[in-house]
């Protein structure tokens, strides 16, 4: 299978979330099973601004929502951005610039607002995941940073997001700006390069959202 090479710069999702690492090859990131949409994914790696605990992320998030969505994960706009050609080697692999997915949500629960522009329940947003599909070779693979994993259709999440400079909202903290309240689970196809903790992390994490908020899900989850 021809492989390409991933090399993600500071760019329009990236921005705001993480400075990602130059040069980073998806030869060196973990191909795991596949998902529930039949994709095999491609983790691949980069830096980002992490916390490890809820306070600091709540603080650090310019939007906090209690949300779901209702489009697949298919149907949802991926896009793939990929470096001008004069700009790479003559007889590299061809390479991606950056990644994202925009994911449409409905807001159920404002938990953290600006208060230049306020976002009120029910309304209707479009966020940044940072997670992608790309085409090889005539077919499709999920490719994801740092083991993130998309919302799920039809679940309620506890979402702490940011704004970039273009005016979109995007999850902060991988899979760990991203809590279900229902039956979904993370799936972690590399636990290699630091990974090894990322379930208790999240766990750890998740529990104290949930006891921040408790009135506030019991509230969604009761209507």
């Amino acid at each position: 299978m021809k492989r390409i090479k991933l090399m993600l710069l500071v760019s329009s999702f990236s921005l705001f979330m993480f400075a990602c690492s130059n040069n980073v090859p998806v030869d060196n990131a973990s191909e795991g099973v596949n998902t529930g949409e039949g994709l095999e994914t491609i983790v691949t790696h980069g830096n980002y601004k992490a916390f490890e605990e809820e306070a600091p992320l709540f603080n650090d998030a310019d939007l906090v929502v209690i949300a779901e969505t209702d489009t697949h994960f298919l149907d949802r706009e991926h896009v793939v951005k990929y470096f001008e050609p004069d700009s790479v080697q003559e007889g590299s692999p061809q390479a991606i610039e950056d990644f994202y997915t925009r994911t449409p949500i409905t807001v159920l629960k404002v938990l953290k607002t600006p208060e230049s522009v306020p976002v009120i329940e029910n309304e209707k947003l479009d966020i940044i995941e940072p997670v992608s599909i790309i085409e090889q070779d005539g077919s499709s693979q999920k490719i994801a940073l740092e083991n993130y994993n998309e919302i799920k259709e039809g679940e309620e999440y506890v979402l702490y997001l940011k704004l970039n400079t273009y005016g979109e909202y995007g999850v902060i903290n991988m899979n760990n700006g991203r809590f279900s309240l229902g039956s979904d689970t993370l799936t972690l196809d590399s636990l290699d390069h630091g990974h090894e903790g990322d379930q208790d992390k999240h766990n750890t994490i998740k529990r104290a959202v949930e006891e921040r908020f408790k009135v506030e899900i019991e509230e969604v989850q009761n209507r």
